[in-house]
């Protein structure tokens, strides 16, 4: 790999040489290019799993302290927003502007990995450390010894959001400014794919030692991050930027507000694209409760554990050939397409409201067999979701763009986070204590924000295709009006593979539909249960005609 000026994400092949591919100052040969898989992979892992730790284990410690839904809400929401609203947009706006030797991503990074290290052993040690300042602090007041360990671990949780934000921040960020445009589907869903052979394996054998060993996995996951992570960092080169096209006005901490908000929030079309990933994240904010309404249904950590592992080794089969998939079809089509699919979809687990539970074993083999019908969505989301961004926001501010999208993103989840939690909270008074079956509510939320995320999707996937779709689109920075737009008259037919897919997707549900049905009539002696779960059969293939009515509407010139 070496530095020189060529256009982003060309591939050259002088007379008697291999190909090599090129992204804005920097050129790859294919070993380089391998070499460069290799450290993202690998960073990608270790940053994955650092991650993963927190969210899994965090809400089991909390409710095990007896925290109320609505602090698990605040903690696991409301504060990674404030920081998303203010340390995100700064940072990404400094970083688009950052010239140095080590590039304008990594400093950012490396600079804040001690800190965010330090903030995963402070959670892992909390018991330790409540009981210590409970000691030397509380000791004959009103507060408990365990009112302290949750105010402790709220407050190391709070750091570990602080400083992980710097880091998720930049993120995608280096991704999008190290790896050629024709190959970012493929490394995000190999990225993926990597990520997700470690999430089975915490999911097998660490995930129900949550409570049991939590300072080892936090320990662990610290000592990881900061060295596997770390040798990422060193060994991934940044290219030569041009200087930022503001160099020498200085504008001030005001005038960089200004620029700010002038560039990223004056076009209808961003505020589409910002609205839809808010709407998505508010939809997500009750997706700490999920584990919860697994255990209403009887299952066990265990059980969970290894649902979610054969979950994610179905994703990484899938990812095998995702990515491609999702380079062919474009992403910005695929993401659409799977917005409409979730939006008329995920309130069909409402049916356990109305619907007797099944013994765990049995609901455990179906849950098994049910991923056939979410795997592969997942892994086609996971594969197109950043890469979609990357195409949308311009590449010369795409850390800033996605500053302002984290801003709005963050303000819906702050709000959302804390009202889900109330909403949980609430709806628990009319059952008795300590019930889980409030959480079976859950998929009321998730449905009403996902379709309003699928709408904004929706206008910004028509707005992208009059500004020239997937082959004459340029990301615009100067505002217009959607009426002024003409459709292309040179637009090539949508491909026909994600409707197939989808397809597929909906006998896979229905297929599992039909297995309670002979379940419930046959076996469970349980006729209403086999009526109900027939006419959510018969409503899956309503769903199915109506998305596809919807993505034709969508794909029309």
């Amino acid at each position: 790999m070496k530095n020189c000026p060529s256009p982003d994400c060309a591939t050259d092949k002088p007379a008697g040489q291999e190909n090599t591919y090129h992204c804005g100052s920097l050129t790859y040969t294919r070993k380089g290019l391998i070499f460069l898989f290799a450290w993202l992979l690998w960073g990608d892992l270790c940053f994955q799993l650092m991650e993963t730790v927190v969210p899994s284990i965090l809400p089991l410690k909390l409710r095990s302290l007896e925290a109320s839904n609505t602090l698990i809400g605040i903690v696991m929401s409301v504060l990674p927003g404030i920081f998303n609203t203010t340390i995100c947009p700064w940072v990404s706006f400094k970083s688009d502007r950052y010239r140095s030797r080590w590039g304008r991503r990594i400093p950012f990074i490396l600079s804040t990995m001690p800190f965010l290290s330090c903030s995963l052993i402070l959670i892992g040690f909390s018991d330790s450390i409540g009981t210590w300042v409970y000691g030397l602090l509380a000791h004959g007041t009103s507060y408990t010894r365990t009112m302290v360990t949750v105010g402790c671990l709220a407050s190391f949780a709070g750091l570990f959001s602080l400083f992980n934000m710097f880091v998720a921040t930049v993120y995608w960020y280096l991704f999008n400014d190290v790896v050629p445009q024709q190959f970012l589907a493929r490394i995000v869903s190999y990225c993926r794919l990597g990520a997700t052979i470690t999430s089975i394996f915490y999911n097998v054998f660490i995930f129900k030692h949550a409570l049991s060993h939590m300072r080892e996995i936090f320990l662990g996951a610290a000592v990881l991050y900061f060295v596997g992570y770390g040798l990422v960092c060193l060994n991934i080169k940044e290219g030569v930027y041009p200087p930022p096209d503001d160099t020498g006005e200085k504008p001030g901490f005001l005038g960089n507000i200004r620029t700010f908000a002038r560039e990223c929030y004056t076009m209808p079309f961003y505020w589409d694209q910002f609205l839809y990933t808010m709407f998505g994240s508010v939809s997500g904010c009750v997706g700490v409760y999920t584990i919860f309404f697994n255990q209403s249904l009887g299952l066990s950590l265990g059980q969970v554990g290894n649902i979610n592992a054969v979950n994610y080794g179905l994703v990484a089969v899938c990812l095998l050939f995702a990515g491609s998939f999702v380079d062919r079809w474009n992403p910005v089509r695929v993401m659409l397409y799977s917005s409409f699919w979730t939006a008329l979809t995920v309130c069909n687990s409402l049916i356990w409201l109305v619907a007797d539970t099944p013994p765990a074993k049995v609901l455990f083999i179906v849950s098994i067999c049910g991923l056939l019908a979410t795997g592969p969505l997942s892994a086609f989301n996971q594969a197109a979701d950043m890469a979609r961004t990357m195409i949308l926001f311009p590449r010369s501010r795409f850390g800033q763009f996605c500053g302002a999208q984290a801003l709005v993103r963050a303000a819906g989840t702050m709000v959302g986070g804390a009202v889900a939690g109330l909403m949980i909270d609430f709806t628990g008074r009319y059952y008795e204590h300590g019930s889980l079956f409030p959480y079976r509510y859950i998929f009321i939320w998730l449905g009403f924000f996902a379709c309003l995320a699928a709408i904004h999707n929706y206008r910004a996937y028509r707005t992208w295709k009059r500004l020239g779709g997937e082959k004459k689109y340029v990301p615009p920075i100067t505002n217009f009006r959607y009426a002024d737009l003409k459709p292309a008259s040179d637009h090539p037919p949508a491909p026909k593979g994600p409707l197939v897919l989808f397809a597929i997707l909906c006998l896979c549900g229905v297929l599992v539909n039909l297995f309670w049905i002979g379940y419930f009539w046959f076996i469970g002696n349980n006729q209403a249960n086999a009526i109900r779960f027939a006419c959510l059969s018969v409503l899956m293939a309503l769903q199915f005609w109506v998305f596809v009515r919807l993505v034709r509407v969508a794909d029309r010139p």
